[in-house]
């Protein structure tokens, strides 16, 4: 009944069907590639973001226009520029070809998941920075009173409550949909 039914829904639309179903195991790979670009890609964009984030927030004289034009850039631009710029822009180097990068740029999921970490972490890079901006400086100055050292302080009192802070933020919809 249900080949029936997708047999006809195949003759009046202009969408084949039966291709769909004879290729079903392809589909379902592609839907696995995609799943684990998204964690991997999540989790790698995160372990660049939150020194980004803790480097930005400190608002240093070089680094943190850098950072800044950094997310700015990758911010502003569309995704899908960014991976064909990746992928068919620095094949154009014959240095890149040269090297041992090649191995990496010349594989189009290794480039996605450059381009998808890289756009990820700019904007997880913000969303860290707001949440330190966003810790009153009473927290700061009463673990610093306490004696509490940079690294100590950094672990203990400013991550933490940076991420609780930072995480409604993350979880909005808006920044996480170019990857569904």
């Amino acid at each position: 009944m249900l080949l029936a039914l997708i047999d006809f829904s195949a003759n009046t639309s202009p969408i084949d069907f039966m291709l769909i179903v004879s290729q079903w195991r392809l589909f379902l790979q592609g839907l696995v590639n995609k799943a684990l670009l998204f964690v991997l890609t999540s989790a790698a964009g995160a372990l660049i973001a939150i020194p980004l984030g803790i480097l930005r927030a400190r608002n240093t004289r070089f680094v943190s226009p850098a950072i800044g034009a950094y997310t700015y850039v990758f911010r502003g631009t569309p995704l899908l520029v960014q991976t064909y710029a990746l992928y068919y822009g620095v094949s154009e180097f014959t240095a890149v070809r040269d090297s041992i990068l090649w191995i990496i740029f010349r594989d189009p999921w290794s480039c996605a998941f450059i381009a998808f970490s890289l756009n990820t972490a700019a904007y997880v890079t913000e969303i860290v920075r707001g949440g330190i901006q966003s810790i009153p400086a009473g927290e700061v100055e009463a673990a610093k009173a306490s004696g509490m050292t940079g690294c100590v302080l950094l672990t203990r009192i400013i991550l933490p409550a940076a991420f609780r802070r930072a995480l409604p933020i993350d979880l909005r919809p808006e920044t996480s949909s170019k990857f569904w």
